[in-house]
Order: structure tokens, then sequence, then C-alpha cells
């Protein structure tokens, strides 16, 4: 059986601004339940339509893998369809642009997509987006944000250039709970020195998971009304957007 549950929240600076929040997320169970699909995707501060960046990457690409994706596949076959699937997400973003009469680059965005499928997992990273998993009491940074030669170095989706070397892989292992996150929030769960993840942090969302009247929309408002609190806002005033999935066995 698969669950999840995941909020984008708009951070105060962007309150504070009137800036419509620029995070983005999406998730597909697939067919049969034999695995699912899941994106965050964060819109760049500097981009003039940013959230739409981030709203059209995300929604294409798990629209994308859905089709394309068979877990019959080998591997190779899978990440090259990852890949594939980036591509795809760029000429949209070049359509979506175009429709608007903007420039491609002011709808940037960073797209991190996770693919669990059975036993074995996938992902795909332009940016600085993260994931982690959890199995049984631990911890793992999954997918670490993508670091340029230098500091100020971005990563975008409207790019072929970030595209072509964006990171395409499969994970080592496999893991049944695992959450996706924009930049904003793992600066306050993950060490930025060792990579350590915080149990703090995480353990009472994976813990919603294990409650016999989980019910999904009513986890969201709960995460929602977390990311939105005074506690997190003031630790970051960045948009905020965490994504969570748990597979157990029937």
């Amino acid at each position: 059986m698969i669950k999840l549950f995941g909020a984008s929240v708009q951070g105060t600076s962007h309150i504070q601004t009137d800036t419509p929040c620029h995070d983005a997320h999406r998730y597909r169970i697939l067919p049969g339940n034999w695995g699912y699909i899941a994106c965050v995707s964060d819109g760049m501060g500097s981009a003039i339509a940013a959230e739409i960046g981030s709203d059209v990457a995300s929604s294409f690409i798990v629209d994308y893998l859905e089709k394309h994706i068979d877990p019959k596949l080998d591997d190779e076959d899978i990440i090259m369809i990852i890949k594939e699937g980036f591509i795809e997400v760029h000429d949209q973003l070049l359509m979506a642009a175009s429709e608007r009469d903007l420039k491609v680059k002011d709808l940037n965005a960073t797209l991190l997509v996770f693919v669990s499928l059975q036993d074995r997992q996938f992902y795909g990273q332009v940016g600085d987006c993260s994931a982690i998993g959890k199995h049984k009491d631990i911890y793992r940074v999954l997918v670490e944000q993508q670091r340029g030669e230098y500091a100020n170095a971005t990563f975008s989706v409207c790019d072929l250039n970030s595209i072509e070397h964006g990171i395409y892989q499969k994970v080592d292992g496999f893991y049944p709970m695992v959450a996706l996150m924009t930049d904003g929030i793992e600066g306050i769960s993950i060490s930025s020195k060792d990579k350590t993840v915080s149990h703090l942090f995480y353990d009472p969302f994976f813990q919603a998971f294990q409650h016999e009247k989980f019910h999904q929309k009513d986890v969201e408002a709960a995460l929602e009304r977390f990311l939105s609190s005074e506690r997190i806002n003031k630790k970051t005033d960045d948009d905020k957007t965490l994504l969570f999935i748990s597979v157990e066995d029937v």
C-alpha cells in the first residue's frame, strides 16, 4: 500500500512582497499500486514568472513518466526515460513562455523527480531540491543539492545545458519511506556539515502514516499549518515544500 501527503507554502518574504509561492509539487500512485512518481520544483526568485515554471515542470514530468515508464524495463532504460522527460519539460516551458510572450528564462525553476517501482528507486535532479529516505530507524540523504563550480551557480530546467548536466541515477537500496523537499526546508532539517538528517524534525511526519485513522487531506492541512507556523518562519523566510511517501506491505 502506498500512502503520501505533501504541501507547498508561501514564505514570509513572498508574503511581504505580495509574490506568489514559487514552489510546486506533484505525485502519482501508479496503476496496480506497483509504484509512484513524486516531484518537487522550486521557481527561482530572479524569474518573473517562476511560479508558472515550477507548476508546468512538475505537472508535465509526472504525466510524462506515468505514460512511458514500465516496471519491466531495465535500470538503464528507466534512467534514460527520466532524462528524456526533463528534455520534454524544457520543450513545454518554451511553449508556456511563448504563449505568454515571455522568455523561457522568465520561468526558471529547479526540478527533482523520484520514481519508485516495486523494489527499485530512481531520481532525476536539476537544481537544489533534496530527498531523504528512511528504513526502520535509519535516515539517509538520497538526493543532494546539485552543486556547481561556483557558489552562485544555478541549474534550471529552462536551460538545456543544465538538463544535460543533471543527475539521473538509481538509488542504492530501497527506502519504504521517502521525503522530498525544496531548499527552504533542507537548511533547517539536514546538517550542512555532515548531511545528518534530523530525527526530531522528520519522525512525527513519518509516524503519521502509522495512525489507524490516517487521512491524506487532514494530514496535508496539518502540514500546511506547520510550514506556515512562526516556529518555521523564524528559521526560513523562503517558500517551503515537503512531500512524504510511504510504501507498506499489505
